[in-house]
């Protein structure tokens, strides 16, 4: 190979090694500005609590930043390097080539013999300059960690969304919040609606985030050009603002501020609708009640027992077109009929909520009536107590022992009964319900001890039950004990006493146990 062929070989090792150390450096150069721009603009964007125009310009600032860094930093760099600027930076670092590569570079198309002895010359020189010292693989691998950092904390920042700085990186870097809810936000309900002329329509905000804000309603009413400012007033009982635009007349758009936040544009729609004179409730209870149906003339509220079917007669004051009965969990009951302004719908009472009369227009529900109650009331099992002997018993073995209960029930007892056991052997029922029906009685059973044949030590274990159409209860266990012939009875010491034999009494012997009812 000619020295000429060496020194361009050499030349060309130059550029190279010029060219990775300024695509290095731009890349570096990219990446810490692509890093140091971001924080700075969520820093900014953080103070306007990540608004919408506070983001739309922090994108546009960052496509700015980034646009001038990849340009200054790394496409005029590379696009000015070639092989004389090479050769001239060579010159620069390394005075001892006294200009010999910038003279062969400008020649080396020439036929001028002198340029292979100008070319062995200068090898001479580039023996002692290896092509790495123009970008020395130190300051390479500092440019490339520089870059490497700086990518990697940017893109942890915009995956992992470490805070507020992390939140704001990957909204500034994608438009989306991350799947998470925003770190703040300003909620305003109802947002757009539909509502019936000269009525009242409550706005509520509620800022999230954002500290101590200074909460404003603006609106601009359909017959104006003019938006006019309220500040909103916090909700009593209760988180956020509001707001209550109070008989409206006209159609009105709004919006709502709070601190940097600001939400979109709502519309309120006014239209011409019926109102609600009157409304007649009859109450259908459960066939298991054996209750008659009840009118309300004026009702309204709906307070009734589970399971019971409510049917409602509407009046308006004028014809009503694709009425409904809107309850609380959205579901929506049609209106039918109509003649003489009267409508007809059916509410089954299974639990506690509201409901209220509406209409459809375009297809979006308008309220024509304030909320009313739904009130579902459970059914109570049956009380029942054993009034005599009043809690445990001892008895001698040829007393007869009077048992007594009391039980009433709302709806009408179907069954009380005593249920007994001698020994804990197979339980015996007594019926001393007289007349199933009633929602209240009396009822007793005598028994006779002797008649089971027990010594002292026995035991007879009783309690009690009630039942109705669909519920049942029973009292606590209260238990009878067979002492000897030897022991006085005296009848005034037992409260409720026993009933039958001549040496008969006893006493309680057990307060913890009481007769009281208790649900299965």
């Amino acid at each position: 190979m000619s020295a000429r062929q060496e020194l361009d070989s050499y030349v060309s090792q130059l550029e190279r090694r010029l060219r990775l150390g300024t695509l290095s450096r731009g890349a570096a150069i990219l990446t810490s500005a692509a890093l140091g721009a971001t924080i700075v603009l969520v820093l900014a964007a953080n103070a306007l609590a990540f608004s919408q125009g506070s983001i739309t310009g922090a994108r546009l600032a960052l496509f700015c930043i980034l646009a001038f860094a990849a340009i200054f930093g790394l496409g005029i760099p590379l696009a000015r390097l070639n092989r004389r600027r090479a050769v001239g930076t060579a010159e620069e670092m390394f005075p001892q080539f006294q200009q010999r590569l910038v003279t062969f570079t400008e020649k080396e198309g020439d036929d001028d013999p002198f340029l292979q002895l100008l070319a062995a010359d200068a090898l001479d020189v580039a023996s002692g300059v290896e092509p790495t010292a123009l970008a020395p693989n130190a300051r390479l691998l500092a440019l490339l960690g520089a870059g490497v950092a700086s990518a990697g904390v940017l893109l942890w920042m915009i995956i992992a969304t470490p805070g507020f700085l992390g939140y704001g990186a990957h909204l500034l870097w994608t438009g989306s919040h991350a799947g998470a809810a925003p770190l703040y936000d300003l909620r305003v309900s109802p947002g757009d609606a539909t509502i019936r002329r000269n009525t009242d329509e409550l706005i509520t905000a509620q800022p999230m985030g954002i500290l101590n804000p200074r909460v404003f309603l603006y609106a601009r009413y359909q017959s104006t050009s003019k938006w006019e400012q309220v500040a909103m007033q916090p909700r009593p009982g209760a988180s956020g603002y509001q707001f209550v635009f109070t008989g409206l007349p006209e159609n009105v758009e709004y919006y709502v501020e709070a601190g940097a936040r600001r939400s979109p544009h709502f519309n309120i729609r006014v239209v011409d609708l019926p109102s609600v004179k009157q409304i007649k409730v009859t109450y259908h209870y459960p066939s298991w009640t054996g209750m008659k149906d009840a009118v309300e003339e004026r009702g309204g509220d709906l307070r009734a027992l589970e399971g019971t079917r409510a049917n409602l007669e509407v009046l308006t004051d004028r014809p009503l077109k694709d009425g409904l009965l809107v309850l609380g969990d959205g579901q929506q009951i049609r209106l039918s009929g109509g003649e003489s302004n009267h409508y007809q719908g059916a509410v089954q009472v299974e639990k506690d909520g509201v409901y209220h009369v509406a209409a459809l227009d375009r297809g979006q529900s308008v309220r024509l009536s304030e909320d009313f109650f739904i009130e579902a009331r459970k059914a109570n099992p049956p009380t029942i107590s054993i009034a005599r002997p009043g809690g445990d018993y001892r008895a001698s073995p040829i007393e007869e022992v009077t048992v007594a209960v009391h039980a009433q029930d709302e709806f009408g007892l179907k069954d009380a009964d005593i249920h007994y056991s001698v020994n804990g052997g197979a339980e015996k029922v007594v019926r001393v319900l007289k007349q199933p029906g009633e929602k209240e009685a009396t009822g007793s059973s005598v028994l006779a001890l002797e008649d089971f044949k027990l010594v002292p030590g026995d035991l007879v274990s009783l309690y009690a039950t009630a039942k109705d159409a669909r519920l049942e209860s029973h009292t606590d266990m209260m238990f009878i004990q067979v002492d000897p012939f030897e022991r006085e009875f005296s009848q005034s010491q037992q409260s409720g006493g026993g009933g039958g034999g001549g040496g008969g009494g006893g006493q309680g012997s057990d307060p913890a146990r009481s007769p009281g009812a208790k649900r299965k």
